[in-house]
């Protein structure tokens, strides 16, 4: 399950989350938070700008703002996920948008090794301090988590006073409107056609800038989207599995069972049973 985050990333600028019995799945999103991802059992794939980075038990890896990814992380059944908000972090850092941030464990330096295991010594901090809850673990846990920003913003990014062009604003800003279309209406057959009339770009073009952007089809976006709400839905309700696949717009389940199995290494059948042995 998921836990309540432990703060709200606009209040403090720091939100910390705790999975535990079943991983995550995200479809591919962006967001201006910076994100740090930490497995604790199991195993998982982050996909950030087309490229796979596989993540094992005792490794984390860092997502800059905005960058396109794709959390595939249903096969890790404890992880931690941070967020640090930039807007707040800059009452500390200032210049901080001019901060470019990027750590994965296939791609660190000799010199980058010793602050990576210093940062995974403080993740293993956080879970005992959720499960105990001493007094004030709220604020330990903060300062924890300030503390690995300060080994990132050190060890794991790079300075560059360039800033975000404004054409890669436009584009992202285009593509969030697109996204939230499709989360409105992902329960009804939303056609290629149908979406681009409603942002008044042709068939060809709306399909061209969706899949360079995004890195995938829109078409598999959109079951890519509602295989999240099902998965959601098959552990926290008792419904049949067929029914919430057509609650969410799935009609073809051959591909629905594909996909599923693809997504999440198993069969919908074998989550609910999983999930019913948990409770």
């Amino acid at each position: 399950m998921i836990y309540e985050p432990l703060f709200k990333l606009e209040r403090t600028g720091v939100q910390i989350q705790y999975y535990t019995n079943r991983g995550k799945y995200n479809p591919v999103h962006w967001h201006s938070a910076i994100e740090l991802i930490y497995i604790l059992n199991g195993q998982g794939t982050i996909m950030i700008e087309g490229r796979d980075y596989p993540v094992v038990a005792g490794e984390f890896l860092v997502v800059d703002s905005n960058r396109m990814h794709e959390t595939k992380c249903a096969k890790a059944s404890m992880m931690v996920m941070i967020h640090f908000s930039r807007s707040s972090m800059k009452n500390f850092i200032p210049d901080l948008e001019q901060y470019h941030f990027h750590c994965t464990r296939e791609e660190l330096h000799k010199e980058q090794l010793e602050g990576y295991l210093s940062v995974c010594e403080m993740l293993k901090k956080l879970p005992p301090l959720y499960v105990m809850q001493p007094q004030g673990y709220r604020l330990k846990s903060q300062a924890i988590a300030m503390e690995i920003f300060f080994e990132l913003l050190n060890h794991f990014s790079t300075r560059d006073k360039a800033v975000q062009t404004t054409g890669k604003a436009e584009v992202l800003e285009r593509l969030g409107e697109m996204i939230e279309y499709i989360e409105l209406h992902h329960k009804e057959p939303i056609s290629l056609e149908q979406i681009s009339s409603h942002f008044y770009l042709s068939r060809e073009y709306f399909s061209r800038f969706f899949k360079q952007n995004m890195g995938v089809t829109f078409s598999r976006y959109v079951n890519q989207v509602r295989l999240m709400h099902i998965y959601q839905d098959i552990c926290n309700t008792t419904d049949g599995i067929l029914e919430l696949a057509d609650k969410h717009g799935f009609s073809n389940y051959k591909l629905f069972n594909k996909m599923f199995r693809e997504t999440y290494g198993c069969m919908p059948s074998d989550v609910r049973r999983k999930t019913k042995e948990q409770k």
